[in-house]
Order: C-alpha cells, then structure tokens, then sequence
C-alpha cells in the first residue's frame, strides 16, 4: 500500500464529538490504513450542549419528514458546517466521513483519484448502505467504477463533494426536515450523484467485524442519549398521507416495468458489493 497525498485545494475530514475521542483515534488509524495524509478532523455539533442548535435551519414539515430528534439536527447542522467551511476556503473537492467507518485498503487509491477529478460529478457516495437500492449502469470516474444514485440511501457516513455541489447543498437546506441521509441522496435535476462500485467503506455497526473494535466506536453516543433522541412528531395527517401516496407511486413505478427497463440498460438492483477486504 501507497501514501496518497491530496491533491491541490482538496481535503479529507471525518466528523466527531469533542467527547468522544475514541471515535477520532479510530479514524485515525483507519486513515493510515489507507494511506491518506492530510485528513482533518471536524468538530461536530454536540446536541447536548446548551445553545448548539440555536438558530439552526430545522423547519417542520419542509422536507421529506415532519419531525427530527434533536441529535438528527445536530447531524444535519455538523455536516451543513463543513459545507460552509469547503466553499469559504475554496475547496475544489472534499471526502466527508463520519467517525465510524471502516475503511478499505484501497480507499486511499480510490479517494485521489476522485478528488483529482471533481468536474465530472456533484456527490460520490463511498460507503455501503444497508439494503437493496437501484442504480444505474456502470460508469466510470478517473478510472473508479461508479453507478448513478437513482433513489434515496440510508447511510451518509463516507462520501466526496464538490464545492459547486456544497453550495447546491447549502442553498437547498436554508430550511430542511430530512435525514442527512435522504438530504444529500435524494434524485434531483441538476444533481449528479453516485455510488462507488464496489464501496470501499462500511460503517461499523453493519460490520462483522465489529465484535474486535473498541465499544464508544460501536455504539454512537450521540444516539444513546434519550433527551437528544426523544419526542419524534410524524407530523400532521395531511403529511403523513402525502408522504404515504409518494412512496406508493414511486413503488408502483418500478413494478410496472420500471425495475425490467432498468435492468435492460445495464442498470442494478440488490446490495451495494464492498471492496474484498471489508467485513461486510
């Protein structure tokens, strides 16, 4: 394995709580693992702590849910920071983890070659995502094999953005009410997204390598906590009904010969692959 210096205006950063610094010396040794020099640690938004969300762009009923905990806000508002941060430094590109992924031997490699080359993309999602999704054909990316992102992913835990995608972001959640996750996957026009193919990280928790990694590493604090993770509101009828008849069509859409159009072109459906190496 190879170092892999950054290359210019571009930077790696994973996300973690002043609190646990377990979790950061755990990303530390995942990104020598890979090679990668330069990664920077970003201080995430601690929901626990008086005033932290105040002023936050959290609006009920403006995105694709009604309510969110306030540790999903603080989710939300710590990456939202670091949106802010590569568009007043004049990042080209960037990878963005959080402080819980496993990482490939070869996502070094594959993290140069993508920040090297950022005019060909908005997002690039790096990590799996625990259930079957859609994608289309395979396409390649400074020699990275990717496939168009057709649907919302849970997970948000490793992914590279551009700066022209940050503002994107940052303009598109001036008032949200979404999961991180939905947030920045979500079929846009306008908004090139795309998985890595295989992915070369893997949050720990869907690792079966877990039962060897340190316990704070494991078990997110941020989620443990029953005040910051407490008095989730579904939102009005109304709501729920329009969220319900959403996820209907787009259901009867892919049953009515969308899933075999998809396939037909080359496209996927099923469990995103990992790199070999992955304990997945």
């Amino acid at each position: 394995m190879g170092q892999y210096d950054l290359p210019s205006q571009t930077g790696v950063y994973f996300i973690n709580l002043d609190r646990v610094p377990a979790r950061a010396a755990f990303m530390q040794d995942q990104f020598t693992l890979t090679g990668l020099v330069g990664a920077q640690r970003f201080s995430a938004v601690d929901g626990q702590q008086t005033g932290a969300l105040d002023g936050n762009g959290y609006v009920p009923g403006t995105g694709t849910r009604w309510g969110l905990t306030q540790s999903e806000v603080a989710c939300f508002e710590s990456h939202r920071a670091l949106w802010q941060t590569v568009v007043d430094q004049g990042l080209k590109a960037v990878a963005i983890f959080e402080d819980d992924v496993e990482m490939s031997a070869e996502s070094g490699a594959v993290i140069a070659a993508l920040l090297s080359n950022g005019a060909d993309f908005d997002l690039i999602k790096l990590d799996y995502s625990p259930r079957s999704m859609r994608f289309g054909p395979l396409q390649s990316i400074a020699d990275v094999p990717v496939r168009p992102m057709l649907e919302m992913a849970p997970s948000s835990a490793a992914y590279i953005v551009t700066q022209a995608a940050c503002r994107k972001l940052l303009s598109w959640s001036e008032k949200y009410s979404d999961h991180l996750d939905d947030f920045i996957s979500l079929p846009r026009p306008n908004w090139k997204i795309y998985q890595c193919f295989p992915a070369v990280g893997v949050q720990v928790i869907w690792s079966k390598q877990q039962d060897q990694t340190a316990e704070p590493v494991k078990i997110s604090e941020r989620s443990q906590d029953q005040k910051t993770n407490s008095g989730l509101d579904k939102g009005p009828m109304w709501f729920r009904i329009r969220r319900e008849l959403r996820a209907a069509r787009r259901k009867l859409y892919w049953r009515a010969g969308g899933e075999s159009r998809l396939k037909a072109q080359g496209g996927f459906i099923g469990f995103i692959p990992c790199a070999d190496d992955l304990g997945v």
